[in-house]
């Protein structure tokens, strides 16, 4: 998981440990549903859309008003592909690193960290 991750604390077996875990995983699944819930494409009076797309009547060819080139879509997909990848992979690492202990309850707290830290990814 990492010295630096909240996620750490799922490995412990202290509930003091386990409460600011579960607190930042249900601040960060509240963000989420918030963000999708925010992203819906619901037309209505207290949104507004900017087209990035113009495309005026007596010509075929729409031209772009977006300031976003290709180059920023592609840093924008790597950095954050690299950024979640560590967490995934260390995720997964915890997930696979649970059978070793079994069905104890050390195992049981490794395989749910390490679900956490993938699924919140």
């Amino acid at each position: 998981i990492g010295k630096d991750s909240v996620y750490s604390f799922f490995l412990s077996s202290s509930f003091t440990a386990w409460a600011p875990a579960l607190a930042v995983l249900a601040t960060q699944t509240l963000c989420f549903v918030f963000f999708i819930n925010q992203a819906s494409l619901e037309f209505g009076e207290e949104r507004m859309w900017i087209y990035s797309f113009s495309c005026p009547r007596n010509k075929l060819d729409c031209q772009s008003n977006s300031d976003v080139s290709a180059v920023g879509w592609i840093f924008f997909g790597l950095f954050g592909f690299i950024h979640l990848t560590c967490d995934m992979l260390n995720g997964l690492k915890l997930v696979w690193s649970a059978s070793k202990y079994g069905f104890s309850g050390k195992g049981v707290r490794i395989f749910f960290g390490g679900c956490f830290l993938f699924t919140i990814t």
